[in-house]
């Protein structure tokens, strides 16, 4: 069977015919062939699948305007239209009504990764350069598998291109093999890719070998693999590209490509490929229509210690003042929540009910929890935002996360040893708190990596898969109101702060535990009757 690639359709005039005209290939489509013996066309073929790559900001199709944050115990969506509010939420999923499945778009892109690596087996092309692109096509198929796995559980490994006269009708593979093969793929490809401090100017952007190293760490640690999580973490800390935290955490979150600390990210640029995230979300003030949907909660505030002493706000030595509760926290608090006072492009927010320009509840545009969200909100656009104006690239490999990945690993493995301490208190210190108390037992230093990676990682789509992959998701999640800040006025002026304020005005969270895994898509389990239903749906 001949298979043809289509580049790109166009229109072709005919200006007379010939007798063979009809046994020519069509002009508007290449041949596999053709494509792999040429390098441009190859490497086109490649960057498509680069866009298999998912939207860390979310897809902003209809309804689906919002981070995973808003599905946790991160932050609501402000609109209850949205998919998150009128089927995640309230435990609506089923295998016909996923907004936040990925599977047949990354079984799209695992099947043009197959192709590419199968075609170069035999193409003609200088070996460096098929050694190179083939890497680069194995790490976008393991990364496919990750979050296939991370999602569903056991699904189809699929490695060779299906042909219409193949078997179709794939089994499911366990999740330990799926993660066993992303090891291995991982494992196998990284002496093949360069150094990200080697890859030059006009290739930024592409996959590099610390972000092998970078997702080994992660999918390892989800693997329970903890001793290899913990050396793939190491291999990027001990990089010679030398990453480093960048201690302007607001700058890390305004950058647009290149960040120290940025291991791999996907770049935005209008008019190529822009985003929405500020349209989405800034304050109303800032934004007459469309904003406001990702609103944190309060126990996310909540969870932002004091930087003086480094002690939880429940802690009566910590330092918190109730009356005054935005003062003298962790700087992360500052770059991530835009709370009451807080200064955002230049602007004085005032949420104080029910008055204020940004007030809880004051309209349908406003939020529903008190705060809105200000990490990778853009300062240097103007007001108002058009749709696909952002560029602040999403940052899916950052060393912040590494440092972190490598303390929960090494403390898995061996215990709370000197290495653990050092990679947790880097990340605090870079958010200008103390370091840990000596002496902590494994399972306290557990807890304290779990509160760091909540403060750390908020709103970077980590929080979901971490709660599923600890087994607390239904302890913390289900049958949750979550809360907000309710600001008033007292009768000499000054301010009355309620962080009890219920958020019961959008569903209340159900997460049962069928809700651990993703369901298989109805329409896959009619196609596949090799194909097994998960648990519960």
């Amino acid at each position: 069977m001949k298979k043809y690639l289509i580049i790109t359709a166009f229109l072709v005039s005919l200006v007379g015919c010939s007798e063979d005209f009809l046994d020519k290939e069509p002009l508007d489509v290449i041949s596999s062939k053709s494509v792999f013996e040429d390098e441009s066309l190859t490497e086109a073929y490649l960057y498509k699948l680069y866009d298999y790559l998912p939207s860390g900001y979310g897809d902003t199709g209809y309804g689906k305007e919002y981070l995973l944050s808003s599905i946790v115990d991160e932050s609501r969506t402000k609109s209850g239209w949205i998919a998150s509010n009128t089927t995640i939420v309230p435990g609506f999923i089923s295998p016909t009504n996923n907004p936040i499945g990925i599977w047949g778009k990354s079984y799209e892109g695992i099947r043009r990764a197959n192709n590419i690596v199968n075609s170069l087996e035999t193409s003609s092309l200088d070996n460096n350069f098929k050694t190179r692109i083939s890497a680069e096509a194995r790490y976008l198929r393991a990364w496919l598998y990750f979050d296939l796995t991370r999602r569903y559980g056991d699904v189809p490994l699929i490695t060779v291109v299906q042909n219409l006269d193949d078997d179709l009708l794939v089994s499911q593979t366990s999740r330990a093999d799926i993660y066993a093969f992303i090891d291995t793929e991982l494992e196998s490809i990284t002496e093949n890719l360069p150094l990200k401090s080697d890859i030059p100017s006009n290739e930024y952007g592409r996959i590099n070998r610390e972000t092998a190293w970078a997702l080994s760490s992660r999918a390892n640690l989800y693997a329970r693999n903890y001793p290899k999580a913990a050396a793939s973490a190491k291999k990027v800390m001990n990089s010679p590209s030398g990453f480093t935290l960048n201690n302007n955490i607001d700058e890390l979150f305004q950058s647009d490509r290149g960040d120290s600390e940025v291991i791999f990210e996907v770049l935005y640029a209008k008019p190529f490929k822009g985003h929405d995230f500020d349209r989405y979300n800034l304050p109303p003030s800032l934004r007459s229509d469309w904003g406001s949907q990702t609103n944190p909660v309060q126990e996310l505030v909540d969870d932002y210690e004091m930087a003086a002493t480094g002690l939880p706000i429940t802690d009566p030595a910590s330092g918190y003042d109730p009356t005054q509760p935005f003062v003298g926290r962790d700087k992360r608090f500052y770059a991530t929540i835009v709370y009451n006072g807080a200064t955002l492009k230049g602007k004085e927010i005032d949420i104080v009910y029910p008055d204020g320009e940004d007030a809880l509840l004051k309209s349908g545009l406003h939020t529903i929890t008190g705060y809105y969200i200000k990490k990778y909100i853009d300062e240097s656009l103007p007001f108002g935002p058009a749709f696909g104006d952002s560029k602040i690239s999403w940052k899916e490999f950052r060393l912040g996360e590494i440092l972190l990945n490598y303390a929960e690993a090494q403390n898995e493995a061996s215990g709370p040893d000197a290495t653990v301490y050092e990679a947790l208190n880097e990340v605090r210190m870079r958010a200008g708190l103390p370091n840990l108390p000596a002496g902590l037992s494994k399972s306290e230093m557990t807890e304290r990596i779990r509160q760091e990676r909540r403060v750390e990682l908020a709103f970077e789509n980590h929080r979901y898969f971490d709660l599923i992959r600890w087994g607390i998701a239904e302890q913390v999640l289900h049958d949750k109101y979550f809360h907000g800040m309710k600001i008033t006025r007292d009768g000499s002026g000054g301010l009355i702060y309620d962080p009890t304020f219920e958020v019961n005005n959008r569903p209340k969270q159900i997460f049962l535990p069928k809700h651990n895994l993703f369901p298989i898509p109805q329409g896959e389990i009619e196609k596949n009757s090799n194909l097994e239903q998960n648990p519960g749906y």
